[in-house]
């Protein structure tokens, strides 16, 4: 009989509320997906859903031949090296990760006498080739410093003049 009762009771309740009743069954239901947790399986999109993305056929298969360029000269770069010997082999595989942003490898440790004698020589050599081979004359710089038609300095951004200078731009005018 409650049972009865109950439905006697909820009728009226949707006699008085029919369109309310109706926006209840349309609920929309929304569940979070975390992105820190990757799901196995991802169900197929929904209809309703548009994602957000949408890439063309045309810049998935540019993609795939940048992709596949990219993979057919590493893999020319490593046949090309396999004609070495290992040592050189390294070498080249060392580069090629410091071209592709690696660090460096650590230079070789060097006695610092050794080092100094090295310094010496290289100072000497070239002092030899500027005696031999005299470079061309640098223009000298500073206070003695030629003519260039530049009045003052820049320092700053701003225009530096001294008295002699604003005294030779009076004069002209």
């Amino acid at each position: 009989e409650r049972d009865g009762a109950e439905q006697q009771q909820q009728r009226p309740k949707a006699a008085q509320t029919g369109p309310a009743i109706r926006q209840v069954n349309q609920v929309e239901v929304v569940t979070f997906q975390d992105p820190t947790k990757k799901r196995n399986t991802q169900s197929a999109p929904s209809p309703n859903k548009i994602p957000a993305l949408q890439i063309t056929e045309r810049e998935q298969s540019d993609q795939l031949g940048e992709l596949s360029l990219e993979k057919a000269r590493l893999e020319v770069h490593r046949f090309g090296i396999t004609g070495y010997r290992k040592e050189q082999q390294r070498v080249f595989e060392q580069d090629r990760a410091v071209m592709l942003g690696g660090r460096p490898p650590k230079k070789e440790y060097v006695n610092y006498k050794v080092l100094q004698e090295q310094i010496k020589k290289q100072k000497e050599k070239v002092k030899e080739e500027h005696k031999v081979h005299p470079s061309k004359t640098t223009l000298p710089s500073g206070p003695g410093a030629a003519p260039s038609g530049q009045l003052g300095r820049f320092k700053n951004g701003m225009l530096i003049l001294n008295s002699k200078e604003i005294q030779k731009i009076k004069g002209s005018k």
